[in-house]
């Protein structure tokens, strides 16, 4: 048996491939997922009138991420965090199916001292049918310095985008906002997002402080994850199998720190709803800024 490398950008390299690996969906999966990200929409907690269930659509997002596990360590290489992340949806992962996992890195590069690296990955099902495709952004080796408790700023509160709020995709249309979402991840729901199986800078304390943090933050998958279900009730169908998002996670999101979930949107174009979205802090920093869109 080939033994895993140690995670660390040195010895990253652009080209090499992971998996494919196999996941099948089950309902201790689903639920584990509904609690982690705070999001219990019944739609994704039951079969439908047609018998089937299908889960949340970022549900296998973690799994993709972490593909290169089948090559690397995890837990070795020291802190890492999640910079950025991009993902097509083109369906929801269903109770009783499973899914194939690959992917490969395609960029590595230095930015004001920090080490990056780009991860490409998809799910399929046992068919070949696309589940998702994504792009991931990572800083290695964390240390302390790299990654701030609140981004710079100018000492001024965030000014809000302002309109009208629509209370449904009939009243879309450019400068109308969507009803924003409150959310507040517990270590409860950092642990079970992370897992237990290795020990990180999202369930373990003394990672987080030797990394450099106030303390153990969110997944940025969690808050993309609230982008989603703000997108998918507006949305629906047109987010599930279309949807597209591109985010930044600007700063770390602490344990128990309330945040503010919202999306404008700036126009409507080829069929499509295009969005800026962001995420706020109770204090007024953003941890997450993008943009996503869904057909219409």
């Amino acid at each position: 048996m080939t033994s895993l490398k140690e995670r660390r950008w040195e010895i990253m390299e652009v080209g090499e491939e992971f998996g494919p690996t196999r996941v099948t969906v089950d309902l201790a999966m689903v639920r584990a997922f509904a609690f982690s990200v705070d999001d219990f929409t019944p739609a994704h907690l039951q079969p439908q009138s047609d018998g089937v269930h299908r889960a949340h659509p970022a549900l296998l997002c973690r799994d993709a991420r972490d593909v290169i596990g089948t090559v690397y360590d995890l837990s070795s290489g020291g802190a890492g965090m999640h910079a950025k992340h991009e993902c097509f949806f083109f369906g929801c992962p269903e109770v009783g199916k499973t899914y194939t996992i690959s992917g490969r890195h395609t960029e590595k590069y230095i930015k004001r001292e920090k080490q990056y690296i780009v991860l490409e990955s998809e799910v399929r099902d046992m068919a070949g049918a696309l589940l998702f495709r994504q792009r991931s952004t990572h800083i290695r080796g964390l240390r302390p310095g790299v990654a701030k408790a609140t981004p710079k700023s100018s000492g001024q509160p965030i000014k809000e985008p302002e309109g009208p709020v629509a209370r449904n995709k009939n009243e879309v249309r450019p400068g109308v906002l969507l009803a924003p979402l409150h959310k507040r991840f517990s270590q409860e729901h950092l642990t079970v997002f992370a897992g237990a199986s290795w020990r990180n800078i999202h369930n373990d304390p003394e990672i987080a402080a030797d990394a450099g943090l106030g303390g153990t933050i969110a997944s940025g998958l969690q808050t993309m994850a609230a982008v989603c279900e703000l997108m998918e009730f507006y949305f629906e169908d047109g987010w599930i199998n279309g949807g597209h998002i591109a985010v930044a996670f600007i700063a770390p999101l602490l344990a128990d720190e309330p945040i503010t979930v919202g999306a404008q949107i700036t126009e409507l174009a080829s069929g499509r709803a295009i969005a800026e979205v962001w995420a706020t802090t109770s204090t007024g920093n953003r941890v997450l800024v993008g943009g996503a869109s869904a057909r219409i």
